[in-house]
């Protein structure tokens, strides 16, 4: 063979390769399109196939370093968002502690330091003024100083107390139960007015004082009651009240018993009573006075307790029949028939008051009477009459009469 025909046979064979090379190379070119960006060597091939001496090398260099920023990218990014967390995390939980806080102390609010309060305590039965003061030593807490009202609002005119008019009624007729002239002044009514201003006074300069008002269930009490109320609107909320009414009572024997006066309570009694003050309600400071404003212009001069504080209007008259009934038939002493009446009739009067009705129904020709009573009422003897036009009057047989037994 001939040196062209080897160099033609050798052209051949390359170009057949060549071919081959470039038909495998673009199945390798469909293939990649097909299943995405070539991620090794077939994505930059040279002519030859072969890479560059160093580029190898050089790739890694830059995967190397491109991979700590993408890590330190990560680390950062884990950093911050840790950071974020743990603050996320420190914030609830101060927010926590927080109302946590605030819960406890609206559930379990510290007490606030007790003011040093001083009581005033208002009564209406002297007696049971005293009762009251011997219970201080029992329970020191509720010791106060103790302002007693003398004057019996249950009885007589009561209307504009605070007018001149009112006041001049009231002192007339005080005039006339005690026997006074028009220039003397009754004494009860000035003690009491000075008293009233004096505690008004005492509770506008010591606002940490408070006004217990005590009262038992009886007529006078409540009448008292309804007389100052009215006199202490401004001080509403200081004002306590303890009204007795219905409730029981131990007595020295033991029994058990529902007292009409304070002063039939014991001192030891009344350390449990005072656990009872209770606060007078804005609407008893808007009602009761409007009650006691009503009744005071009612005709009549007597008032007596039905229940609770209601109280219903009598004439003057209203004792006369039951002091008649305790006289009876025979004669009797005046000191009698005023035991009979305190402890048989129970009627809880004062002794002016009966006196003064007394000498109404003697003035009245319904009861005779021998003796002076500016004496005393042992040196008094008294018959009522029934009626009757003559009738004698026999001084010893009252006398004979045994102290035990009713004049009937």
């Amino acid at each position: 063979m001939s040196i062209e025909q080897e160099k033609q046979d050798l052209n051949k064979e390359n170009g057949q390769a060549s071919e081959t090379n470039m038909d495998e190379r673009g199945q390798k070119d469909i293939i990649s399109d097909q299943n995405g960006p070539a991620t090794s060597d077939e994505e930059h091939p040279d002519m030859d196939g072969e890479r560059e001496p160093g580029e190898d090398l050089i790739e890694e260099e830059e995967d190397v370093e491109a991979e700590p920023e993408k890590s330190e990218r990560a680390d950062n990014a884990d950093l911050d968002l840790s950071d974020s967390e743990a603050e996320k995390e420190e914030g609830e939980t101060e927010l926590k502690a927080r109302s946590k806080t605030k819960r406890k102390k609206k559930s379990a609010k510290e007490p606030e330091p007790q003011k040093n309060v001083s009581i005033i305590h208002l009564v209406f039965d002297e007696p049971g003024a005293e009762q009251i003061r011997q219970s201080f030593e029992l329970e020191p807490e509720i010791t106060g100083e103790i302002v007693y009202i003398a004057d019996n609002y249950s009885l007589g005119p009561v209307a504009d107390l605070g007018e001149s008019e009112g006041w001049q009624a009231r002192k007339q007729w005080w005039q006339s139960v005690l026997g006074l002239s028009q220039e003397e002044q009754p004494e009860v009514m000035t003690a009491d007015k000075m008293k009233v201003h004096q505690l008004l006074q005492n509770l506008e300069e010591d606002e940490d004082s408070v006004l217990w008002i005590w009262m038992g269930q009886n007529e006078r009490d409540v009448a008292g009651y309804f007389h100052v109320i009215s006199q202490l609107m401004e001080f509403q909320g200081r004002i306590l009240v303890l009204y007795l009414n219905n409730l029981p009572f131990i007595d020295d024997k033991g029994h058990i018993f529902y007292p009409r006066q304070l002063a039939e309570i014991l001192p030891k009694e009344f350390v449990k009573a005072s656990r009872l003050a209770r606060v007078v309600t804005l609407s008893e400071f808007e009602l009761d006075p409007e009650e006691w404003d009503k009744l005071s212009r009612q005709p009549g001069s007597v008032r007596l307790l039905e229940g609770g504080k209601k109280l219903n209007v009598k004439e003057n008259d209203y004792y006369d029949k039951m002091i008649l009934d305790q006289l009876g038939t025979a004669t009797m002493k005046l000191s009698r028939l005023l035991s009979l009446l305190a402890t048989k009739a129970k009627l809880g009067l004062p002794e002016y008051y009966i006196l003064w009705r007394v000498k109404a129904l003697i003035e009245s020709g319904q009861i005779l009477s021998q003796g002076d009573f500016d004496k005393g009422g042992k040196n008094v003897s008294l018959k009522a009459t029934q009626g009757q036009m003559f009738v004698e009057l026999n001084p010893e047989e009252a006398n004979e009469q045994p102290e035990d037994e009713p004049g009937n």
